[in-house]
């Protein structure tokens, strides 16, 4: 599992500090990720990808015991490769750090349906009309069995296909899941988050009285 956390997070120019960092609800926005992936099952070695630009995010994740990679920076695609050319699984899931909403039982499901599997690359997709109700912009889209759908961020390579630098074979997922279509890129998603998480912690403290 590589986590994402090296961007500038330039878009988010009302918070100050490290993206990875932002407080959501309290709580740095790649913790929540990191506890959702921690309490996952079938998940094996956890690692997060960072530059040069996330120096403190590099100190919080290291006082967890975290793994960390540090890339050049260079790019998202030149940083990914350079983070696979020192693993060794076959397959490795990638999830960006500002994904505060995914939940575990998520994760198992992507990475259950990428098992089944043989191609380079298992692409997560969202429908368009689930942006459109959250409030998202979008900015490309792609058509997969007929829908209009969005790639979220979210994907199960096949580490030594991508590091031949041939282009990938790729299968796609459609999730209607809101936690997979929010990326906090601005602070509208950022309160967007906080208000779907403040949403599913009440009914989580409900359903727990209602046991």
């Amino acid at each position: 599992m590589i986590v994402t956390a090296g961007g500038k997070g330039s878009r988010i120019k009302e918070v100050e500090g490290e993206k990875p960092l932002i407080p959501v609800l309290g709580v740095p926005m790649i913790d929540w990720v990191l506890e959702a992936i921690m309490a996952s099952r079938g998940v094996g070695a956890v690692h997060v990808s960072i530059t040069s630009n996330t120096p403190r995010t590099e100190k919080h994740l290291r006082d967890r015991g975290i793994d960390v990679i540090i890339t050049d920076g260079r790019g998202y695609s030149e940083d990914l490769n350079q983070v696979m050319s020192g693993l060794t699984s076959d397959h490795v899931m990638v999830l960006p750090a500002d994904m505060p909403l995914i939940r575990p039982e998520t994760i198992e499901d992507v990475l259950q349906q990428a098992a089944g599997m043989k191609v380079g690359s298992f692409c997560v997709t969202v429908p368009v009309e689930v942006m459109k109700a959250l409030g998202l912009n979008l900015t490309y889209s792609l058509t997969v069995d007929g829908r209009e759908v969005v790639l979220c961020g979210v994907s199960v390579v096949d580490r030594k296909a991508m590091l031949t630098g041939l282009e990938l074979d790729q299968a796609y997922m459609i999730s209607e899941s809101e936690e997979l279509a929010l990326n906090v890129n601005t602070i509208g998603d950022l309160r967007r988050a906080e208000m779907l998480l403040s949403r599913r912690l009440a009914h989580q403290g409900v359903a727990a009285q209602v046991r």
